[in-house]
């Protein structure tokens, strides 16, 4: 799997500006060139601190000509430029970290928020200009990557009057789009990049991929009864903007993902995998949870030729419990939901007719780490984040501040309730502990009891003379004062001064009396 060992040892080592690409393709020519050696000869060894070079030398006659010819171009450069080291490259250079390449930080975090966490590089006199070319940049490696000349091309964000976000470098004459997307409603992930570059004369294309943010909730077995379960399919896109999956090992989630992303290609076959642990390194990302890089080399045919194409990760994982939860009635203690992000930062890849990729390596790394960051674009993408973010965080607030306010209503009502029913008990013990109760003060020719106005108490009506009929009609007791129109109709009030005529009822309306 030398092409996938070869992103790391040749893009650590290619700058992103150009003044300095000549000499640092060609080490990286060197690199690649020897790659096969080191792998052969120095299986073992792990890359870094000049180890690989050691190793090398001490097995300088069994190297392959190819290695002993690429090591001559660079006789003079030291062991930490040789195969296998790890390679300097200066800070201000290099992709920020708020740029939309596969080396930047808005492109592979949730939140925009991050993207001034590295302050942008100085713009060179490469990218001072949308129209203007680069230095003429010739890579030495391969003969048709020496005849290369870069151009800056411009990622506009359209949603933002076309202004610029990023620049790239691409040969000349390749095709590039960019597409930026925003989704003002996502809060977990607000802002979308991805670009295609591609050789017009062959199958050789460069590709960058949108952050792939998956999450899963996980709760509490006593709290699962609460659950009834909004069915969300593994796959689906949840409110925030993460998709709904449980996490998945590194290499296997990369494997899914390729199989979505190139689901219909013909002759289909895995070329090979491998884990990349310092790839978030080599690609100057800012550590995240539990980073880990994986690669992994297909093939295919395309347009009925067979070519190659490598795919590139950071994997992350992280997994976090609620906060405690007291609101009223509601009690939560920590931890009870616990939900997992995790999925692919810096997914990128290379496509090359076969057989050529190992040797297009150093082309596709300058194209990678080209990548510049406009200063003000980013402090925009920032602002809006934190907008959002501050609007959810306004709207969770009244949520909780409504919940309380209605478990307030519900305490006072409940409370009102124990006093009238602790008083309606206290009423009906000394009733029936009474020695006989006389209600002749309450009897009219016999016709309505102390129990008939116990009926009436229990079942909340007033029972009042009804001039309409002659006789009495039950109304609610919600309110001390009735009037009929002698037509069935009927008002009820426990304002005082209330009549139907002031409220603006038609007809002739009379004050009803209670039943005795």
């Amino acid at each position: 799997m030398k092409t996938l060992t070869l992103l790391l040892v040749v893009c650590a080592g290619t700058s992103a500006q150009f003044a300095p690409a000549q000499d640092q393709l060609s080490l990286a020519a060197i690199r690649a060139a020897c790659a096969e050696d080191a792998q052969k000869l120095c299986p073992g060894v792990q890359p870094g601190g000049g180890r690989i070079v050691a190793c090398l030398k001490e097995h300088k006659d069994s190297l392959s000509d190819r290695c002993k010819q690429a090591a001559g171009l660079a006789a003079n450069a030291s062991d930490s430029s040789a195969p296998g080291a790890p390679a300097a490259t200066s800070g201000s250079s290099r992709a920020t970290a708020d740029s939309p390449a596969a080396s930047s930080n808005s492109v592979t975090r949730p939140s925009v928020s991050a993207a001034t966490e590295t302050k942008p590089a100085p713009v060179s006199k490469a990218a001072s200009s949308k129209s203007a070319p680069a230095k003429s940049n010739v890579a030495k490696g391969d003969s048709a990557t020496q005849r290369e000349k870069f151009v800056e091309r411009v990622i506009a964000d359209s949603e933002h009057n076309g202004m610029r976000a990023a620049t790239i470098h691409l040969p000349e004459k390749w095709n590039f789009e960019s597409k930026i997307e925003w989704h003002y409603g996502w809060i977990e992930y607000p802002m979308t990049f991805s670009s295609h570059s591609e050789n017009p004369d062959n199958a050789e294309a460069y590709f960058q991929y949108p952050l792939l943010r998956l999450e899963t909730v996980d709760v509490a077995p006593q709290l699962r009864q609460y659950d009834p379960g909004r069915k969300v399919k593994p796959g689906d896109r949840l409110p925030m903007g993460a998709i709904s999956m449980a996490p998945q090992p590194p290499m296997k989630a990369m494997g899914m993902f390729i199989q979505k992303t190139r689901p219909n290609v013909t002759n289909f076959k895995w070329l090979g995998q491998q884990d990349l642990p310092d790839l978030a390194k080599a690609l100057h990302l800012d550590p995240w949870p539990n980073d880990h890089g994986v690669a992994i080399k297909i093939g295919y045919d395309l347009n009925g030729q067979p070519v190659e194409e490598a795919f590139f990760g950071v994997y992350y994982i992280s997994k976090q419990g609620s906060d405690a939860v007291s609101v009223g009635q509601t009690q939560m203690a920590a931890g009870m939901l616990q939900q997992t992000n995790w999925g692919f930062r810096a997914l990128q890849s290379f496509r090359a007719p076969a057989n050529t990729l190992d040797k297009r390596m150093p082309t596709f790394c300058v194209i990678a780490k080209s990548m510049y960051v406009n200063p003000e674009w980013s402090r925009l993408s920032k602002a809006i984040n934190d907008k959002m973010l501050a609007d959810f965080n306004q709207k969770l607030k009244q949520g909780y501040d409504q919940l309380r306010a209605a478990q307030a209503i519900v305490g006072e009502t409940m409370k009102q309730q124990a006093a009238f029913q602790a008083n309606f008990d206290k009423q009906e013990a000394a009733f029936r502990s009474s020695g006989g109760v006389d209600d002749s003060y309450l009897r009219d020719g016999g016709k309505r009891s102390a129990a008939d106005h116990w009926d009436d108490m229990i079942r909340g009506v007033d029972t009042v003379n009804d001039p309409s009929n002659g006789g009495t009609t039950q109304l609610s007791n919600l309110g001390q004062y009735h009037f009929a129109d002698g037509f069935g109709n009927y008002r009820t009030s426990d304002d005082p001064n209330y009549t139907p005529e002031k409220a603006g009822e038609v007809g002739s309306w009379t004050p009803m009396t209670a039943a005795p």
